[in-house]
């Protein structure tokens, strides 16, 4: 050392213990999370890297052969995705867990690397089904995938800070992912290649439960747990009932038992829980509501976020370890509904969309929570929220739980989408949708849809601009097909999908995402000189049109007044206007 400075050879050596501190950290993680068993003791407030819970998870595979490790796709940076199977008896296969009438559940981590309670709580679990005879026995009944760390790019962005609101760990990765991405925003519109590799995961194994661990924001209260499930309004039946009467119960039930306060997920919109507690709908964008679309019971554990880091942990570990003991209790009930779930599926003749709150519905329920009190703000001089720790509560609110939806879309007999959209049939394929292929250029009667309003000018949303609130008028007529334009028969497994996908109505749609942004803009114009010389001849000769447009001059003075909107208005009926104009390309096969 010469004036503060480190020469080559102190460099080197530097390095060298580094690695080696790296290394014996790495090695003493691993032996704890090897010898764990049944009872989750959490090892400070400290949480695995990716490199390290991929270690731990390589070990198992490595010494145990109910146990193998692959990828399964890769992360947006490049990183390999992981997949983790614990399979008894019986190849560690999807076709094989479906001959011998397995349940499969399977656990994603990481999705927001920030929130890393399920990546220690999976690795306790992966251990303990290994391990620990007792615990062993769930893998009679189910086969157990886990993705240790979902959002790899994410987590290796590792920091002491970021999560404002969170208690813990001392470093955790960061809420996105290499493209700044959202992942649990992604499922519909799959831009991101985790997105992808996911669906993948979903589409082969088909879970019959799905658990996406996260940490939550939002208020404060007693719970160290909150269960978020899929919306079971718009689940088929007898899913729907399933889920609501049996399912969710039991899972208190056993939470309770294992002296775990749980409740349910709930939203405040700004207010203390006194004003109200709403449920969430989760759409198509997230984890459990792409699950849903395929009759997926889909799960997001959300601790507490002011718990410490090992309570949560724990809490997680625990719900992990309820859900098994839910699917040995009640796996052929959730198989056989999800059967009849899937049935409907096919079978369902319309899809409702534009789901809103019912605020005419509501129950109470039990909620210990704290009392919420109003003070002067230190740091603005205003009034700030605060939740008083010393006057903990359990009273009755009001809970509004229910969704209805406001249209009805039919089912088509069949999309047809034009070739050129091929970002679109990429995303398709990722279902594994069927698509068959015009060998000849064929003219077929079709429904044929324009967007008559939408609106935009939100700013971004997860890298791409949305339309909402889109409005479309629907007619008959006749359009050709060219050779290698796809057509989707309906009638499968995947009708859900494609109709929220395709149908522009719909909350998370392929339009709504921007997929089709160049439809919405002119790319001819007129000059009004030129034009008022063609208009006078069109008013001329085409009756009808001149019919209407003096009954619009007639009934409305503002259109009268504006020449400019007169002009438009013969313009848009004209022979020179542009037929794909807000024309949607994707056809519909009554």
């Amino acid at each position: 050392m010469v004036n503060g400075t480190t020469g080559p050879k102190d460099a080197s050596l530097n390095g060298r213990m580094a690695v080696l501190r790296g290394s014996l950290a790495l090695l003493a993680i691993v032996l704890f999370y090897t010898r764990i068993t049944a009872q989750y003791v959490h090892p400070g407030d400290s949480t695995l890297t990716w490199e390290q819970a991929i270690a731990a998870y390589a070990a198992m595979a490595a010494e145990h052969p109910e146990a193998t490790l692959t990828e399964i796709g890769k992360d947006d940076s490049g990183d390999p995705i992981h997949l983790f199977v614990l399979s008894r008896g019986i190849p560690p296969e999807p076709a094989a867990q479906r001959k011998a009438g397995r349940n499969v559940l399977l656990i994603n981590n990481a999705i927001h690397a920030g929130e890393p309670d399920g990546v220690d709580a999976s690795v306790m679990l992966a251990r303990g089904l290994l391990n620990d005879e007792r615990l062993r026995q769930h893998l009679n009944a189910t086969t157990v995938c886990i993705i240790p760390v979902y959002n790899v790019s994410g987590a290796r962005q590792r920091r002491n800070a970021g999560r404002a609101n969170q208690n813990g760990p001392a470093e955790y990765g960061f809420r996105t992912n290499a493209r700044n991405l959202d992942l649990n925003r992604d499922l519909m519109k799959m831009d991101a290649r985790n997105t992808q590799a996911l669906i993948r995961a979903l589409r082969s194994w088909d879970p019959d439960v799905f658990v996406d661990t996260h940490v939550s924001n939002g208020s404060d209260h007693q719970y160290t747990m909150q269960l978020l499930y899929t919306h079971p309004d718009k689940l088929p039946s007898p899913l729907d009932t399933l889920l609501e009467r049996l399912i969710v119960p039991e899972l208190h039930s056993l939470m309770s038992a294992r002296n775990v306060a749980m409740c349910d997920y709930f939203e405040l919109y700004g207010t203390p829980p006194d004003s109200g507690l709403f449920s969430f709908f989760d759409h198509p964008r997230y984890t459990t509501g792409m699950a849903a679309l395929y009759g997926i019971l889909g799960f997001m554990s959300e601790s507490h976020m002011l718990k410490p880091h090992a309570e949560r942990v724990g809490a997680t570990y625990e719900l992990l370890l309820s859900m098994l003991e839910l699917l040995d209790s009640h796996g052929p009930q959730i198989q056989f509904a999800r059967s009849l779930a899937k049935e409907a599926i096919i079978g369902r003749d319309h899809l409702l969309v534009n789901w809103a709150l019912d605020s005419g519905r509501s129950d109470e329920i039990s909620f210990k929570g704290y009392e919420a009190v109003v003070l002067p703000s230190q740091v603005t001089g205003g009034s700030r929220l605060y939740y008083d720790h010393d006057r903990p509560f359990e009273r009755k609110l009001k809970r509004f739980g229910h969704y209805r939806a406001r249209d009805s879309i039919p089912k088509p007999k069949a999309y047809i989408i034009p070739q050129a959209w091929h970002e679109v049939i990429r995303r398709l394929a990722v279902h594994d949708v069927r698509m068959v292929r015009f060998d000849r250029d064929t003219l077929i009667q079709c429904e044929v849809i324009r967007i008559t309003s939408s609106s935009g000018g939100h700013g971004p949303q997860e890298g791409r601009y949305r339309q909402h609130e889109v409005r479309t008028d629907r007619s008959k007529d006749a359009a050709l097909v060219r050779a290698g334009d796809l057509l989707i028969p309906m009638g499968e497994g995947t009708d859900r999908f494609v109709m929220e996908a395709l149908e522009p109505e719909a909350a998370d749609s392929f339009f709504s995402w921007g997929f089709f942004d160049s439809i919405m803009q002119r790319k001819e114009y007129y000059s009004a000189y030129v034009f008022e010389d063609k208009a006078a001849v069109l008013l001329e000769q085409d009756t009808l049109l001149r019919v209407e447009f003096e009954k619009r001059r007639t009934e409305d003075p503002e259109f009268a007044g504006d020449a400019e909107a007169q002009l438009r208005f013969l313009y848009e009926r004209s022979p020179d206007a542009e037929p794909g104009y807000r024309r949607y390309p994707i056809l519909r096969v009554p």
